[in-house]
């Protein structure tokens, strides 16, 4: 047997200070991750169909294609929906849809406005 004493060429001083910044470092990075689940949170824009308007605005739409295709559709006007969400202070939100959305809602029902473009109505 040898009776060697095996001795760590660091000082406790600087295996506490690395195990220090080690848990510092691992507390800001669950901080930032916790933090950034909070504001996707906030963005889901779930509220309550206030109402329903169609503009109309009758027009042909002209489409041309990747291989110089071309193709036609007859556009009624504009489909629009209210929508109020409590979660940002109760903001009326417009949200343009098709025909066949807006056909299948009434006034009242719950709408999910996050899935589309929605500027803020004044």
């Amino acid at each position: 047997m040898n009776p060697r004493t095996i001795k760590s060429k660091n000082s406790p001083r600087t295996i506490i200070t690395a195990l220090a910044i080690g848990i510092l470092l691992l507390g800001f990075i669950l901080f930032a991750v916790f933090s950034s689940g909070s504001g996707i949170l906030d963005a889901k824009k779930s509220g309550v169909l206030v109402g329903k308007e169609f503009v109309p605005q009758p027009e042909r739409q002209i489409t041309l294609g990747e291989e110089g295709s071309i193709s036609a559709r007859d556009k009624e006007g504009e489909y629009l929906l209210t929508v109020e969400v409590p979660n940002v202070g109760g903001k009326k939100y417009t949200v343009w849809v098709n025909k066949k959305l807006y056909e299948s809602l009434q006034v009242g029902d719950k709408f999910d406005v996050g899935a589309y473009l929605t500027p803020e109505k004044n």
